[in-house]
Parts: C-alpha cells; structure tokens; sequence
C-alpha cells in the first residue's frame, strides 16, 4: 500500500493522475501578417481563454486567404482565418473545409476617392478612374456595384497597376480613386497627407461574408469537442476586443513589439465595425447569416466565375457557437 501511494504522489506531481489532461496542442493561421484586427486572438491566449479550454494555441502569419485555405485543407494548420470567398472558392474545388466562425460579417472592399472631388455615393464616380491591380476582388465585383446602381458598364474606367502602384496613382492625382481596403488603402493614404472618402461596397448595395474561422471537414466529425471549445473561446476573445480594444492591440504587441500602435488600433476599430450586417446585427458575436452567404455564393457564380452545384450550407455552420 506504501508503494501505491507513493506512485499516486510521483503521478500526481507529473499530471499523470486520473484527473489529469494534456491541452490540445491547436494552431491558427492567420490571412495576413499580424495586424490590428488579429489581436483579438493574441487577447484570447494573453487571457487565457484558450487555455482555459483545454486549448494551447499557437498562432502563425499568413501569405493570404487562399494560401490560408490550402494549408487548412491540407492539414498543415488546425484552423485558418480567411475571408468567405476563398473559402467558398476552395470548397468549390475540393478543399474539405467548413467556415465555423464569424470574424467580420461584412466586406472591408471600398472604393477611396479623394475628399476634395465630394463623392457621396456610387453615382458620383460617373467618369472617375479608379486605379486598381489586376485579378483582385474588389475589380471583379465591379460590375455588381454598377448594377445596382443603375449605371452604365463604362460608367468608370480602371487605371491597372501593381499593388503598390494603387496608391502612389492617387497620391499623385493620376486617378481620382483607388480601390481599398478599408483596414489598409483608407488609413494609410489619408496618414501619407491625401484625405479620402471611402464608399464601401456593402453600403453600395454589394456585400460579401468577410473574415472567417475554418477548419477542416474530419476535425468537425472527428472532435467536436475541439472545434467547439476553440469557437467558445474566440467569441469571448472577439466579445473582450471590443470591450477593451486597447488590451487587444496590448496583447498583440507583446507578440510584434515594433507594430505602429495607432494603425493598429484604427485597423482593429474598422473590423470591429465590420462584424455585423444587417442581418446579423442582433445575434451573438461570431454569428452568420445564411442570407450573407448567399449573397456572397451569387455574386461569386455571376460576376467571378465560381462553379458549384454545393448549398450555400456547405461552406458554413453555426452549430459550434455557445448556446
């Protein structure tokens, strides 16, 4: 009886006792290099949500939400961080993936326009350039913005150019207008000296499902558990970040200590702002709306190429939300 108890001691001293768990050992995979409205996460670990969990979460930059997709579908990362459309994208063409996550329910596409031109609305960038890279979102759902405000397909005109070109055309008045992001291209040029109206696309009447949460389609069958006590724990971090966006970016650059603290506090500020559409403005953080995914499916089959015979409920559930 003496040697039992002594090996209940020695277990207990290692976490090998009955009672004892290992964390799971989960990465993330950001779209981007760390920016301001990533730091909700980095909050969560510097909290301890995820641990609290059961979870030890690693968290890595990215090279862009399609490249975020492969490595999820791959296996390479236990979740990833992209926006709806390459989600869709790359389920369309076999990826085994599912959206489980709301992080911004509504499109950060703009289109910024210099202040001193008084744009308003779609209508008033009748006969603007807006300079633009080749290939990128915001250019191919162009057309649906046209549409929907009744104007004519060569109401605008587009100046192509490189990523970096975008900007440098508009600072040197070469454009009147650039399409942006409204987390980069509108907080960077008005910080180079030029004042922008940004006009975005949802409230042009053209939205896309933003930034997600996904993972792969085995670990939603396989451990449900896992992918539920990791949502669980995002929703408190998101629901902290916009209680406290100061801890967020506190928590982010204890992790990237050179960031610019101010453009990262913006950044977070403008995808807080976009976490809810109308159709979801009052559910829970993280929630989607199946009419925002559908919009986003249609505007991908109609103006960007997508083919699919999958329901729209096959890129996304809600089902590992908090009850």
């Amino acid at each position: 009886m003496r040697h039992i108890g002594s090996l209940a001691i020695v277990l207990a001293a290692f976490g090998l006792g009955s009672g004892a768990r290992a964390d799971d050992q989960v990465t993330l995979r950001l779209n981007w290099i760390l920016y301001g409205f990533h730091t909700p996460f980095h909050l969560g670990v510097d909290r301890g949500y995820y641990k609290d969990e059961g979870i030890d979460l690693t968290i890595g930059d990215g090279q862009g939400s399609g490249r975020t997709v492969q490595v999820v579908a791959a296996g390479g990362d236990t979740f990833g961080i992209s926006d709806a459309g390459s989600v869709i994208a790359g389920a369309a063409k076999g990826a085994p993936i599912r959206s489980v996550l709301a992080v911004s329910n509504s499109s950060p596409y703009a289109v910024g326009v210099r202040a001193d031109l008084g744009a308003k609305s779609a209508k008033d960038l009748t006969g603007m350039t807006i300079a633009a890279t080749a290939g990128e979102a915001g250019v191919q759902l162009w057309p649906a913005i046209l549409a929907a405000n009744g104007m004519a397909p060569d109401a605008t005109k587009f100046l192509m150019v490189d990523g970096p070109g975008k900007m440098v055309a508009v600072l040197e008045k070469r454009t009147e207008a650039v399409m942006a992001g409204l987390d980069n291209q509108c907080l960077i040029i008005p910080a180079r000296g030029m004042d922008l109206t940004c006009l975005k696309y949802a409230d042009m009447g053209v939205n896309t499902v933003g930034l997600t949460v996904h993972t792969r389609n085995d670990l939603i069958e396989s451990n449900p558990d896992l992918v539920r006590r990791f949502v669980r724990a995002s929703v408190k971090a998101l629901d902290a970040a916009v209680a406290d966006p100061d801890a967020s970016i506190a928590a982010g650059m204890k992790v990237k200590p050179d960031a610019e603290k101010d453009l990262w506090r913006q950044q977070l500020d403008v995808g807080i702002g976009l976490m809810k559409t109308p159709a979801t403005k009052d559910l829970p953080t993280g929630t989607f709306a199946q009419s925002d995914w559908q919009d986003t499916l249609d505007l991908m089959k109609k103006y960007q190429g997508l083919e699919t015979d999958q329901p729209v409920t096959a890129f996304f559930t809600n089902e590992f939300l908090p009850k």
